[in-house]
């Protein structure tokens, strides 16, 4: 029994030994191999082995550009002992395409300078969780190596959680910078991304006192990357190919600001994105744009645009937008439903639409962000829907146009009026049709209320009959089955 103690008591004390030489052994090593080719340098190397933990104190690279940190902690690396104590670690002898893994890293105070150019990186801090780097394809070539590389990276990645602090980016050639108070990312998982959030971004002009634009608080969730980081990685895309879709679950800006807004007289409050999907294959999406207002800034221009707003006797132009739609692949449907838009103390204007033989053509358009090839589709216009609220609009436009030509609001309404009734559009046949249409219009005018067009073209309208619209005599009332009622 006693020798047992005594063989456990001796080998604790070499072990207590043993590894702290063999850290600072390990340590040694790892900066004579940063060293070692003169395009990196580091102050001092901390290594602990158990925990397979690297700290580097103002490391700097000169290889691929300058990078520059005062402080690099890497703890949970996929590094073998034998590696560590031999000097290879991810921060000397790491090629791109090499696998990487550790559970947390740590960089303070970093800059990056891209060789050639004025470009700046800069952050207070950076800490990752959970990396997992999976080998990837790094040879590429051309002008669009960088996006490529990139692109393999995000499929190769899975990260649990980022966060920077203290962000900033300066703007080659201008010297304008971008600043982030906080980055924080969560889930990243080869190309798709479960949550991020920015918090206080701003742009400034060089040697400015003010941000000329700020935001107070960007959030996304459910990103999908995977689709735009498949076309990069292949290697055949180009610099100004379109990069295709980017699919998420929600997006939302809030808390906008700076220079550029107030002296245009614009402020806004938050603009929103949500899409949702259902088992039936239906992609449900839902844009909004809250609190748009419009006042007298203090540029030359928006000076006249306050007189058109005193002529109609607003302190200001409130608007909101809100506007869905729906995807429906499987039955070739594509429906534009509660486009809203808001102005207060003037009117509610809503358009909605529906779509029919959405083809493959058109789904591949959409997908792939080439809207010019929407035309070799057989998409079709089924129906279509407009509606007017009069809340103020007639009366106060008549009101800014009678206090200009000094005529009483009421004949300039009766004016307006008869010129929509008597109004013949050139090259198109002046049907009954039109002008009951017409008549409709000239009565919203003159009476206000709830003015709604509807379109039901028989057979739907689609893009192959568009050279019909530019045909001398066309019939649009039959063409588009138009027609108009107004309600009070």
């Amino acid at each position: 029994m006693k020798k047992a103690v005594i063989v456990a008591a001796a080998l604790v004390l070499i072990g207590g030994i043993s590894v702290p030489f063999a850290e600072r052994y390990a340590a040694h090593q790892i900066k004579a191999e940063i060293e070692r080719d003169g395009q990196g340098s580091v102050g001092t190397v901390e290594v602990g082995l158990f925990g397979r933990r690297v700290v580097l104190d103002n490391f700097k690279s000169h290889g691929d550009g300058e990078l520059e940190a005062r402080r690099w902690e890497a703890s949970g690396l996929s590094v073998s002992l034998t590696d560590l104590l031999e000097g290879r670690t991810p921060f000397s002898g790491f090629r791109p395409g090499d696998p990487l893994r550790a559970e947390r890293v740590e960089l303070t105070d970093v800059r990056y300078a891209p060789p050639g150019s004025s470009e700046r990186w800069s952050a207070a801090s950076i800490v990752v969780k959970g990396l997992d780097l999976a080998r990837y394809d790094a040879a590429t070539s051309g002008t669009a190596r960088l996006p490529v590389q990139t692109a393999r990276i995000a499929a190769a990645l899975t990260v649990r959680s980022v966060v920077a602090t203290k962000v900033v980016y300066v703007v080659p050639g201008k010297g304008d910078t971008v600043g982030i108070r906080q980055i924080e990312v969560e889930a990243i998982d080869h190309g798709k991304i479960g949550k991020i959030r920015v918090s206080d971004l701003d742009a400034t002009p060089k040697a400015a006192a003010e941000e000329s634009f700020k935001v107070a608080e960007i959030r996304a969730s459910a990103l999908d990357l995977g689709g735009v980081a498949r076309r990069l990685a292949s290697g055949a895309w180009r610099v100004g190919q379109p990069l295709g879709r980017i699919d998420l679950g929600e997006a939302r800006a809030s808390g906008f600001g700076g220079l550029l807004m107030s002296q245009y007289g614009v402020s806004l409050d938050a603009v929103s994105l949500e899409t949702s999907h259902d088992p039936a294959g239906s992609r449900k999406s839902r844009f909004r744009i809250d609190g748009l207002t419009f006042k007298v800034g203090r540029d030359r221009e928006t000076a006249r645009f306050g007189m058109l707003l005193q002529a109609m006797g607003l302190r200001e132009l409130a608007l909101g937008f809100d506007c869905s739609g729906d995807e429906r692949r499987a039955k070739g449907e594509l429906a534009i439903e509660n486009c809203t838009l808001a102005a207060a103390d003037l009117a509610n204007v809503a358009l909605g639409a529906g779509f029919v033989d959405a083809d493959e053509a058109f789904w591949r358009a959409v997908d792939e962000g080439r809207p010019i090839d929407i035309a070799r589709s057989s998409i079709a216009l089924g129906s279509a829907k407009l509606a007017i609220i009069d809340k103020g609009v007639i009366e106060r436009v008549a009101g800014a146009v009678a206090a200009a030509t000094h005529e009483p609001p009421a004949a300039t309404r009766a004016k307006l009026a008869q010129d929509i009734r008597s109004f013949q559009p050139p090259d198109v046949l002046i049907t009954e049709g039109l002008t009951k249409l017409l008549d409709t219009v000239a009565r919203f005018v003159e009476q206000g209320g709830t003015l709604v067009i509807e379109a039901r073209p028989e057979p739907p309208f689609g893009l192959a009959n568009a050279g019909r619209l530019s045909r001398p005599g066309v019939d649009l009332v039959s063409l588009f089955g138009l027609s108009a009622r107004l309600a009070r």
